[in-house]
């Protein structure tokens, strides 16, 4: 009886976790495609001897991204217009 109890209080209980698309980029960070959003889970340290690319977007830059196909594949994905790839992080 008490798991029966303890199955349903459960269920009852249970929350829902929304994740979203996008997997991380060479710094930990990704764009949200569904919202157009720019945001990072985990910092992950870069290697320095490593050319990285950054989306560029209305003078903000965003990234790193380690090669220029995952760079613009971001860009695409967003949907965001007017955004390139560069390999200054400024």
């Amino acid at each position: 009886m008490k798991f029966l109890v303890s199955i349903i209080f459960i269920f009852l209980f249970a929350v829902n976790a929304n994740s979203h698309s996008g997997g991380t980029n060479a710094g930990g960070c990704h764009m949200n495609y569904t919202t157009g959003q720019y945001h990072c889970h985990q910092a992950k340290q870069t290697d320095p001897f490593k050319t990285y690319y950054y989306i560029k977007h209305q003078g903000r830059s965003y990234g790193p991204y380690s090669s220029y196909s995952s760079c613009m594949s971001a860009i695409r994905g967003s949907g965001v217009m007017g955004a390139y790839c560069s390999t200054s992080k400024y």
